[in-house]
């Protein structure tokens, strides 16, 4: 019998009511001088550990396998479960830890905390918050033999920082001391600013202005630290604090390599002084005391703090099952999984931990199953494993699992589960509210299916829901992975300014996106400069937009070029299997390797929010095929989130009925709960669904022959420039449009004069016809500088040739006086392929370089290129 036919066994006797007599037995109350039988039970997991070792030692291992069994209560554990190949299964015998039946087993990595008094030192007292004094209790943890308290210090990359000691009372999280209590605050501004990433500008120096005076109190506490998302939204790091300076009001940080950005968010945490509200705590790592404003009475419940690094290890173990029990309360990951080959955790609860829940790292044919897990100081579930050369399959699986309100410590990139490798599984999952991504993957092979994923992505925009990992492994050699039938809903983004559904980043590329539902998601699908990409058999309810492909390797991204290259050679593409599996690699290097070629969107369906979002460069590479995108379908109940179709709803021709009612969660012998309750989140107030998308302008703006007048006095990002406003004067003559953009400036001597678009001085204007919302024409821009040097750009998407005949066709003029410079232009709209005259309504966009501020200046913030005109406003002629 093989071990999945030993372990379909097993589960059907315990669905069946009935468990084979245990081998060993474990109990709070037992001893480890006992011999292990359920008269007379262990005391500990290690005992029991060294008894199954010696019994697989002393010959072949029954038929069945070995069971230690688990007795309710709680087990402290003083080390973690450390099992290697002396504690393994084989076929068919797997070795099976498991809670006794109907019994809740704890297997705890922390210490229950006593001995609580109120505060009464004097200096203590007059460092706390008034409305605290007297609600505040402590403990001395060094008198209880608590000494790991882990180091508050500044994290040196996203994601890096270890959360140390937390507190837990009545098994929910409880709150480092911090300000302020919920949400964040924002850099006031920057005293230095010394670079710039494609127009957003920020500082290297890890000093800032801070909003208000609360940052006054803290001068005086011994460790402060700030964590927050200091350039990037989808970038977070903690930082130890240096200094506060009340008089100029300016932070500090210890944050060498760090980059900031005014407006961008943070708060201040580990801080005695603003322990202010019930739930928060404090520890003094000098003292050893700590400090707790309690939720109820301290004598009625139980606070636990966290110290092992984890509960159980794995290396080089095999067929070992850690079933039903409670797994919680450690610094790191729980179960941690090296090597070996078969293992399972399956049935169980993994919970208040302070990275993941299970952790597999290499090996074959692990699998975590049917598991509540929740409150992760980092993510769910990460499996690791296979051969990218010889594209050998690790054949991991993470299946019918809860996973939910993870990434407590480090918000970003710490998934709910994560496949890396070459062919793993996420199956019949439900993933949900998480601050960044809830299913990622990267390799090859990898399959997403049957999973439902909702209210995630919910501190950061530029994500996805479901996302292949980004910036570690991505180029054309991601190969053979397949998104299909997965329900994916009320997903916004942070402050509901819009993310993504399916994220393919940085040319990421062959993904297979089959039989998904999308409700309520921004950008659904989003194909960022990947090739081979097909989409198809979907259903998109009110998306903004369904899909996306942008061309950004033919862009900003071309640099990148040889990085793709190189690893290109680091796999043997050119032979079997790549060669026969992939045979599109052959081509790809001499086929214009950046450019998104072979992405297809066949007999999908789409209502009741915009269809696409393609960038004009890449628009004549991508393949549209049968989509219905301008007749509703017939969806059962879609408040009910019931996405079926009913009969004789309207279709695409070919179209394959979506198994919606097979979509998430499973009631078998391996769920650790049922049913399964989860609340759904609709839109935060406010929201945009995808801001980018948004006009910024939505009145259109009338230009008659007389002219109108424009301010420009935003950035791209639509936050306020430093400098002074730009103006612009518009009007037409029937054939022309006529444009004169101003650029206030103190000393002509600053311009910077290289005619390079993007590093001297320069206005550019963008326009596309916009007569048929649904089919936007090509889009034009035209550039010059101070200079007088102008040219077409077709960065957005128009020919080179077709661009600059566009510009010898009309006229530019650049003047330069004292106090500013002016750019004019008179454009040929016929030359455009436009018919000009009354009505002609335009897609349009002026942005400004002005070295002398160090800024890009816009008149409509398109959260991205000035050319980007689904975000920015529209003109008609008059």
């Amino acid at each position: 019998m093989s071990y999945q036919s030993a372990l379909v066994a097993a589960c059907a006797v315990l669905s069946a009511g009935g468990v084979g007599a245990a081998d060993f037995t474990v109990s709070p109350g037992g001893r480890d001088t006992n011999p292990g039988t359920a008269a007379a039970p262990f005391a500990t997991l290690t005992r029991a550990r060294d008894a199954v070792r010696a019994r697989i030692l002393g010959g072949k291992l029954p038929a069945g396998g070995l069971t230690v069994e688990l007795r309710a209560g709680n087990y402290e554990l003083a080390e973690p479960l450390a099992l290697d190949a002396r504690d393994s299964g084989s076929e068919g015998r797997p070795v099976v830890w498991r809670s006794a039946p109907g019994a809740k087993v704890r297997v705890i990595g922390g210490r229950l905390v006593g001995g609580w008094t109120k505060v009464t030192d004097a200096a203590v007292l007059g460092r706390l918050d008034p409305a605290a004094r007297g609600q505040v209790m402590q403990a001395d943890l060094r008198a209880q033999g608590i000494t790991r308290f882990g180091e508050m210090k500044s994290a040196r990359g996203w994601g890096s920082s270890e959360a140390g000691l937390e507190l837990f009372f009545n098994d929910q999280p409880t709150t480092l001391a911090r300000w302020p209590n919920e949400g964040f605050t924002t850099i006031r501004d920057l005293p230095v600013m010394d670079f710039d990433v494609r127009g957003t500008k920020g500082s290297r120096q890890p000093i800032f202005n801070y909003e208000g005076d609360r940052p006054s109190r803290w001068a005086a506490e011994p460790e402060p630290m700030v964590h927050g998302y200091w350039f990037w939204d989808w970038a977070d790091q903690r930082y130890r604090v240096k200094s506060v300076d009340p008089a100029k009001g300016l932070i500090t940080l210890d944050a060498a390599g760090g980059e900031f950005r005014k407006g961008q968010w943070y708060y201040a945490y580990n801080l005695l002084c603003e322990l202010d509200q019930p739930g928060e705590w404090y520890l003094d790592r000098a003292s050893g005391i700590l400090y707790f404003w309690p939720p109820s009475p301290i004598d009625r419940g139980q606070a636990m703090v966290s110290l092992l690094p984890n509960l159980v290890t794995m290396t080089g173990a095999a067929d070992i099952e850690l079933r039903g029990l409670t797994l919680e309360g450690c610094q790191g990951t729980a179960v941690s999984i090296d090597g070996g080959a078969n293992c399972r955790v399956a049935s169980c609860v993994v919970r208040n931990t302070g990275s993941y829940a299970v952790r597999v790292e290499g090996g074959r044919n692990h699998g975590v199953v049917g598991c509540d897990m929740y409150q992760m100081g980092d993510g769910g579930i990460v499996l690791h494993g296979g051969d990218k050369k010889t594209l050998t399959h690790a054949e991991h699986y993470a299946e019918n699992n809860h996973i939910h309100h993870f990434s407590r410590w480090n918000p970003m990139y710490k998934v709910g589960i994560e496949l890396f490798g070459v062919g793993m599984r996420a199956s019949h999952n439900l993933v949900h509210h998480a601050p960044h991504v809830g299913i990622s993957f990267c390799g090859q092979e990898n399959t997403v299916e049957y999973n439902e994923v909702h209210n995630v992505v919910q501190q950061a925009n530029d994500a996805g829901a479901i996302y292949s990992q980004p910036g570690i492994d991505e180029d054309w050699t991601m190969r053979g992975n397949v998104v299909r039938y997965n329900f994916v809903h009320h997903v916004y983004g942070y402050r509901g300014h819009g993310c993504c559904g399916v994220y393919l980043d940085d040319m990421f590329s062959s993904m297979h996106c089959y039989g998904n539902v999308f409700y309520q998601v921004p950008q659904a699908v989003f194909i960022g400069g990947g090739r081979d990409n097909i989409t198809e058999n979907n259903l998109f309810v009110e998306c903004n937009p369904a899909v996306h492909v942008d061309a950004r390797g033919l862009g900003w991204a071309a640099g990148g070029e040889a990085l793709l290259r190189q690893r290109m050679t680091e796999i043997p593409y050119d032979k079997p299997p790549w060669s026969t599996r992939y045979p599109q690699l052959l081509t790809v290097l001499t086929d214009e390797p950046m450019a998104p070629k072979g992405n297809a969107f066949r007999r999908n369906i789409n209502v009741g929010g915009k269809w696409d979002d393609i960038e004009g460069k890449a628009r004549p590479m991508v393949l549209f095929e049968d989509n219905q995108t301008d007749q509703a379908p017939l969806i059962v109940d879609v408040k009910g989130l019931n996405f079926r179709l009913k009969p004789g709803s309207p279709a695409p021709k070919g179209w394959q009925t979506i198994p919606f009612g097979e979509i998430g969660l499973v009631k078998n012998a391996d769920r650790a709960s049922w049913p399964v309750a989860h609340a759904v989140e609709g839109a935060p107030a406010g929201a945009t669904v995808n801001e980018r998308l948004a006009l910024r302008y939505p009145t259109p703006v009338a230009v008659p022959t007389t002219g109108v007048a424009l301010t420009l006095k935003e950035t791209p990002e639509r936050a306020a420039i430093s400098g002074p406003p730009c103006t612009a004067q518009l009007s037409h003559d029937g054939a022309n449009l006529l444009v004169t953009v101003t650029v206030p400036i103190r000393d002509p001597a600053k311009l910077v004069r290289t005619d390079v678009w993007g590093s001297s001085d320069g206005v550019e204007v963008a326009f596309r016809d916009a007569t048929d919302a649904k089919k936007p024409g090509v889009t034009w821009v035209l550039q010059g500088h101070a200079t007088g040097t102008h040219r077409g750009s077709a960065d957005a998407g128009a020919t080179p040739a077709a661009a600059t005949k566009l510009d010898a066709a009309g006229t530019f003029k650049a003047v330069v006086g004292a106090d500013r410079w002016t750019a004019t232009w008179s454009i040929p709209l016929a030359a455009a392929g436009l018919k000009p005259g009354t009505g002609l309504k335009l897609g349009f966009n002026i942005g400004v370089r002005r070295s002398e501020t160090d800024e890009w200046i816009a008149w409509a913030g398109a959260n991205g290129p000035n050319w980007q005109l689904d975000g920015t406003g529209v003109i008609v002629l008059r």
